[in-house]
């Protein structure tokens, strides 16, 4: 048997996973404890992080754009990357907005959004006498065993002076869609496709995305029963997605209490930044030597009432 409450319902118990044991009946040389808690949050999705990696195998990061810059958060963020010995492919990354859904829902409204983006650049004629090759799945293999599925999409296009061929891999990670584009001139073909695999592999591998807002969900947390088995999915406390947490029952105040809340606390943040979006405090990352990051803030409104609205 347990107890369940509701994230509003315990602030003052959920404060303690940040706290630092100031009321434990211990010795004074106990160090302090640290654990990321609740905060307030604007709305669904407050702000997103996109930690992109400078260098990635053999490709070096050349140049980055925040669409928000520009008054077009909606477009999210691009990445140009540029391939050792393969100077004459472009490998763009964009990353932008997409809400939470079925992943072949989501995957299926990718390539709508890619093929029309395709077909309003024909009509500006910025690009012309575009042939489409054959859309197909793509599962990228992750150097860690992990595979990520994706759409493929190959097109060939005539391009102020050059006719190129390009080569457009969709992903959906995070709520938010990933589209890499690697893009030569016809005569070099083979080579794109021998680039292609290492280069997604490395970059779905090293690129992270973190959103903290409400997320779209409450937390369950809840207190178990000695001598009770935990409920399904909550084997060491904390569910696979973070957001239901099972405290064992002790003496609020005591530094075991507050170790085991703290615990507790500090698995549930990193589940939830694994699945993309955290409601607990998190500490963005700082661009160094290795990493870019680029910071998108959203409005209250801008996600609506769930992740399923995107901006």
């Amino acid at each position: 048997m347990v107890k369940m409450f509701r994230w509003k319902v315990i602030p003052v118990a959920l404060c303690l996973l940040a706290g630092t044991g100031t009321h434990a009946q211990v010795a004074a040389a106990e160090p302090p404890l640290a654990a990321p808690g609740p905060v307030e949050h604007r709305g669904v999705v407050d702000d997103t992080w996109i930690v992109a990696p400078k260098r990635l195998g053999d490709a070096t990061l050349a140049a980055v754009k925040n669409y928000a810059d520009e008054g077009d958060i909606a477009a999210g963020v691009s990445l140009r990357y540029r391939i050792d010995n393969a100077e004459w492919i472009v490998a763009d990354v964009f990353i932008y907005p997409a809400g939470e859904g079925d992943s072949a829902a989501m995957l299926k409204r990718a390539m709508d959004d890619f093929r029309e983006s395709v077909a309003f650049a024909e009509r500006q004629q910025i690009y012309r006498n575009v042939w489409w090759g054959e859309e197909s799945p793509y599962t990228a293999m992750l150097a860690d065993g992990k595979k990520v599925e994706g759409r493929f999409l190959p097109i060939v296009f005539d391009a102020q002076q050059d006719m190129l061929t390009s080569r457009a891999y969709l992903f959906y990670r995070k709520l938010y869609f990933v589209k890499i584009r690697l893009s030569t001139v016809v005569e070099a073909v083979d080579s794109l496709a021998e680039d292609a695999d290492p280069f997604i592999r490395n970059l779905l591998g090293g690129l992270d995305i973190v959103s903290t807002g409400t997320c779209g969900k409450k937390m369950d947390i809840m207190v178990s029963t000695p001598g009770q088995p935990p409920p399904s999915g909550l084997k060491d406390g904390v569910s696979p997605d973070g957001y239901r947490l099972l405290l064992k029952p002790g003496r609020a105040g005591t530094v075991d209490h507050a170790a085991e809340m703290a615990r507790t606390a500090t698995l549930a943040a990193k589940r939830q930044q694994a699945s993309g979006c955290t409601s607990l405090e998190y500490d963005p990352p700082q661009e160094d030597d290795a990493h870019a990051v680029l910071h998108l803030s959203f409005g209250p409104d801008d996600w609506g009432t769930s992740p399923q609205k995107r901006p």
